[in-house]
This record gives C-alpha cells, sequence and structure tokens, in this order.
C-alpha cells in the first residue's frame, strides 16, 4: 500500500534536486577551482554563495512549475540532503 500521495513524492523529489544539483556544481567548482594560483578562499566562498543562490531559485522554480507543491515535504527532504552529506563525510 502506498503510503505517500504522488504529489508527495514529487515535492521530495523537487527538495532533492534543489539541494543536491547546486551541491554537485559547487563541488566541481573547487575542484576546477583549486587548480588555479588563487583558488583558496574566494572560490569557496564564490561558490557557496552561488550554491545557496541556486537552492534557492530551484525552490522558487519548483514553486512557479508545481502548484500543488507540499512545502513541508519539499523542505523536510531537502534537509535530510543535507544531513546525508554531514553524514557520508564522517562515514567516509
Amino acid at each position: 500500500m502506498l503510503l505517500v500521495s504522488p504529489i508527495h513524492a514529487q515535492s521530495a523529489a523537487w527538495g532533492f534536486v534543489a539541494v543536491a544539483l547546486p551541491s554537485t556544481l559547487f563541488a566541481a567548482r573547487l575542484a576546477l577551482g583549486s587548480k588555479t594560483p588563487m583558488g583558496g578562499t574566494f572560490v569557496f566562498l564564490a561558490g557557496e554563495f552561488l550554491k545557496v543562490g541556486a537552492t534557492i531559485a530551484i525552490m522558487f522554480v519548483a514553486s512557479q512549475v508545481d502548484p500543488n507543491i507540499v512545502w513541508w515535504s519539499l523542505i523536510l527532504t531537502a534537509v535530510v540532503t543535507l544531513k546525508s552529506y554531514f553524514l557520508a563525510f564522517f562515514l567516509r
């Protein structure tokens, strides 16, 4: 028996994408930026700023594309995704 409706699942998918996509781009930017002579603090701060902005932008796009979005599902999935990166860091 399905305990979660497709609307909740779609909202959760938006929450995952809103965190995972910017984080992946941030990691790629750090990997490329570390090869340059000035690839220190500026690259990290600029990447972090863009990551937060992209997360907010994706959540805004989700609200415009999907009018039936379930916000608690989106936010909860985003938080769990953020915590999974933290857990993966310690299990590595």
